[in-house]
């Protein structure tokens, strides 16, 4: 009797991959490598908000529902048992820095609601013209920001999934531009090592256009200036996760994953996580074929503000060409530890 649910399960998710597979072949995945880097705008939606998932190489499609779920992989909030609030921050050079906030609201029949903002900005710049070059005693700025709201459902104990609606929004002094996208994920969870399976599309949407008041600058020009649409960084994933090692207060996780970009060559994703006592958790990662970020590392640690429990995570990423970017997050539940 056991048998046919799971039956069906196992069809559904056969039906389901089989569907992405050959909507990502038809739509999103030309048959080509690198020479497709720099093809999309609004590149800043590329860089990774999880601390966990930074310090793990970036492999958490099928990672357990976690406090930055929304960026990574929808479906897995589902899984989360009580409501949480998210910051996290990166650190980069040039004094750029972006941070993300997020909200997940959980429900006991296993439904979560979503929400989330993603802001980078460059702080203020000199305005320089061909003219002045050093600088016309104005500055501006650049920013760029995503809001996304999200719905989760388990559907089973099992099978769960999930679905993102972003807004983003980039603008650099009087220009801007402005996108709708969508995310999308599925998430298999076993009962045997927590064996997990996922698939995930990320900022699948609409071309944006920049627009302004002064495009067409005529310094000794004839001609104006002319833009074009470009789509966002569109990102196709799938991945495994399992706990291979488990005795006492140590446990061992381990997970693997394929990205495959619209805008770059494939890549893949491993990442190791070792938990003592489910309150501190070593972290390393590496990456396959991304060129200048290979090793990253990351410590997590479980403590509480009061009754409320609260996570403190950190990630260091080395950049062969950036340097050391650093990222940190917290989180805190809202339900008393114990309850």
């Amino acid at each position: 009797m056991m048998m046919k649910p799971m039956k069906y399960q196992i069809l559904i998710i056969a039906g389901i991959l089989s569907l992405a597979t050959f909507t990502i072949q038809a739509q999103v995945l030309p048959n080509l490598g690198g020479q497709r880097a720099g093809i999309s705008a609004m590149p800043f939606l590329k860089n990774d908000l999880s601390p966990k998932s930074i310090a793990m190489g970036g492999a958490s499609v099928a990672l357990n529902g976690e406090p930055y779920s929304m960026t990574v992989n929808p479906a897995a909030a589902s899984n989360m048992e009580h409501p949480v609030l998210a910051f996290s921050s990166r650190v980069m050079p040039a004094g750029l820095f972006q941070s993300y906030l997020s909200g997940i609201y959980t429900t006991p029949n296993k439904t979560a609601l979503m929400f989330s903002m993603n802001y980078l900005s460059s702080g203020a710049q000199k305005r320089r013209t061909e003219f002045q070059p050093l600088g016309d005693g104005s500055v501006y700025t650049s920013d760029a920001m995503k809001f996304g709201f999200g719905y989760s459902k388990a559907l089973s104990k099992m099978f769960s999934f999930g679905v993102n609606a972003n807004f983003i929004r980039e603008q650099l002094a009087q220009y801007s531009a402005n996108a709708v996208t969508v995310d999308l994920g599925f998430l298999y969870h076993t009962d045997w090592k927590d064996l997990s399976f996922a698939v995930a599309l990320q900022h699948f949407g609409g071309n944006s256009t920049l627009s302004g008041s002064d495009l067409a600058v005529m310094y000794n020009r004839t001609g104006g200036v002319t833009t074009e649409s470009y789509g966002a960084p569109t990102l196709f994933s799938m991945g495994v996760s399992m706990v291979p090692f488990q005795q006492g207060v140590h446990q061992i996780l381990t997970s693997a994953q394929l990205n495959h970009p619209n805008d770059n060559s494939e890549n893949i994703r491993l990442g190791v996580q070792y938990g003592y006592d489910s309150l501190l958790f070593v972290r390393v990662g590496y990456r396959l074929n991304v060129q200048g970020e290979n090793i990253s590392a990351g410590l997590g640690v479980r403590t509480r503000v009061g009754a409320f429990p609260l996570s403190i995570e950190y990630a260091v990423l080395p950049n062969r060409y950036l340097g050391v970017i650093h990222s940190i997050g917290l989180s805190i539940g809202f339900h008393k530890v114990g309850q």
